[in-house]
């Protein structure tokens, strides 16, 4: 009889995880599909002037940034932190690398954003960069060429080109999109 019973469930077993598993394909994929949308900020053709390269050179992708799972669990971002990627496919030197951070409180972008200064304060010369978002600065030394910026919920980093007027434009182009 015991048998029997664990059959009967087994079936509504594995509809009940396939509903559930769907569910949560179709979340991933919506936010997923939203960030993609972010990352298209910079469009290809802005992307092919700032790298000096032809539109069909360059692919565009998107990753998802690793952070803290206390940041997780706490339900910190809106969108989970992705990383945006345009890269020439003809010259592997030649691409732009931004991170996105969007919060869902404005005030922990702004400490983030003091957070990773100080950080940078500590080993690099960091400059302040006026007239970009609600603050900006750059890292520039020999270790580090990173300009970060904060406008409302939303922080941009910048990992490449390692070029300060560059990164200026990738960072306002990207802000552009919020």
């Amino acid at each position: 009889m015991k048998r029997r019973q664990l059959r009967m469930f087994t079936p509504i077993l594995v509809l009940t995880l396939s509903i559930a598993f769907s569910c949560t394909c179709v979340d991933a994929r919506a936010a997923s599909e939203e960030s993609q949308d972010l990352c298209e900020g910079i469009s290809l053709e802005k992307a092919a002037a700032l790298l000096n390269v032809p539109v069909d050179d360059l692919q565009q992708t998107r990753s998802d940034f690793t952070v803290s799972p206390e940041d997780i669990q706490k339900k910190i971002y809106k969108i989970h932190p992705y990383t945006c990627t345009i890269r020439s496919t003809s010259n592997f030197l030649k691409f732009i690398s931004y991170v996105t951070y969007v919060y869902n409180d404005p005030g922990q972008a702004r400490t983030d954003y003091e957070t990773m200064k100080r950080g940078y304060e500590s080993v690099s010369k960091t400059e302040e960069i006026p007239e970009i978002g609600d603050a900006a600065f750059w890292a520039g030394d020999k270790r580090f060429q990173r300009m970060v910026a904060v406008q409302g919920n939303v922080v941009i980093d910048v990992l490449s080109p390692k070029d300060l007027d560059a990164q200026r434009q990738i960072v306002l182009l990207a802000l552009e999109a919020f």
